[in-house]
């Protein structure tokens, strides 16, 4: 195992939190050459592409969850954006991991 993740909140967000940290982390062993199970393949060719925050701010829980509540996110933006903050990706001008 080389990725072990959990994020508690909201199911419905946190399944997708999960799916991004362990994508991240697939790739970034991906790069260091090592090899997935098939059945994790599928974690390579998932975009992790955040989106813009609002007014050229960087994202933070707070902003994440007054876009999502507004409807600006979807379960699944808010869930990579929530990985995003937590894993450390967040910071200004930083672009997505991919």
């Amino acid at each position: 195992m080389g990725c072990n993740v959990e994020f508690v909140g909201m199911p419905s967000v946190d399944k997708f939190a999960v799916e991004y940290a362990l994508s991240h982390c697939a790739k970034k062993a991906a790069e260091k050459g090592y090899r997935l199970d098939k059945e994790q393949a599928y974690l390579l060719e998932l975009d992790l592409t955040i989106p813009e925050a609002p007014n050229a701010q960087s994202w933070n829980h707070e902003l994440a969850e007054r876009e999502y509540e507004k409807g600006n996110l979807s379960k699944k933006e808010y869930g990579y954006i929530v990985a995003y903050i937590d894993m450390g990706l967040a910071t200004a001008g930083r672009p997505s991991p991919d």
